[in-house]
């Protein structure tokens, strides 16, 4: 009798909580900003900067038990490179600018209190732009691949709807046969609607 009278207790106290947590929905966006790095070559060139400003736009559905479904599409930056004149050709620079949609999933895992992470993993369409000049010569063009994005985030629950999110995002880019990885460190909120 007074297990029984334990276990009854313990969830009317569960169900309490849980009613005065805000009912949320299945359905949330990610809108994140940060630095961006392509680990690209630089040898030959002047000057080279690998890094950069870029940012995600996550939209996703809650499945239930931690995971979701996720589509977004990742800003990974720019990197910008010059090179020297050489042999009679003039100078030149060069500006990769890789970005990606993303199709994937996400699992979470609550850490305590109103901490979490989540692991995602997903299939891309990275596609690397690429805009170059070589004297009076101007030109761009595109490269796309199909490749992984791999992330992982730490978040803070501001509310049972918005969460802040430190997240870290990383693929590969490719460009005439050169491949470099990519990355994104980021900071944002999640809204759930």
């Amino acid at each position: 009798m007074k297990k029984k009278a334990i276990v009854l207790g313990a969830l009317v106290a569960a169900t309490a909580a849980q009613a005065s947590e805000p009912a949320t929905s299945p359905f949330y966006v990610t809108a994140a900003a940060g630095t961006t790095r392509l680990n690209a070559d630089c040898a030959g060139t002047t000057s080279c900067d690998n890094t950069g400003a870029g940012g995600k736009l996550v939209f996703g559905y809650n499945l239930g038990n931690g995971f979701s479904l996720e589509g977004s599409y990742i800003n990974f930056g720019k990197a910008h490179a010059s090179t020297p004149p050489i042999a009679g050709t003039p100078a030149g620079t060069i500006t990769l600018k890789p970005s990606a949609l993303v199709v994937g999933g996400a699992y979470a895992l609550p850490l305590g209190g109103d901490w979490g992470m989540a692991a995602r993993l997903g299939v891309a369409q990275v596609k690397t732009r690429t805009n170059f000049s070589y004297g009076v010569q101007n030109g761009d063009a595109a490269e796309s691949e199909t490749r992984l994005v791999a992330g992982v985030s730490v978040s803070y629950a501001l509310n049972g709807n918005v969460k802040l999110e430190f997240g870290v995002d990383t693929s590969k880019a490719q460009m005439h046969g050169l491949k470099g990885n990519v990355r994104l460190v980021s900071l944002g909120a999640s809204f759930a609607f």
